[in-house]
């Protein structure tokens, strides 16, 4: 297990950059649990 194992995450992703589900993905397998995950535009 990782660093994260056992922890809650919440993840903000931005539209032009990084989307909150790739995030999401990435971490799937660290251990921790994603309680949130959204993509918003910051304009």
């Amino acid at each position: 297990m990782g660093k994260l194992a056992g922890k809650k995450v919440l993840f903000l992703g931005e539209r032009d950059g990084v989307p909150g589900p790739a995030m999401e993905a990435c971490f799937k397998n660290s251990g921790a649990e994603v309680i949130f995950s959204v993509t918003e535009c910051f304009v």
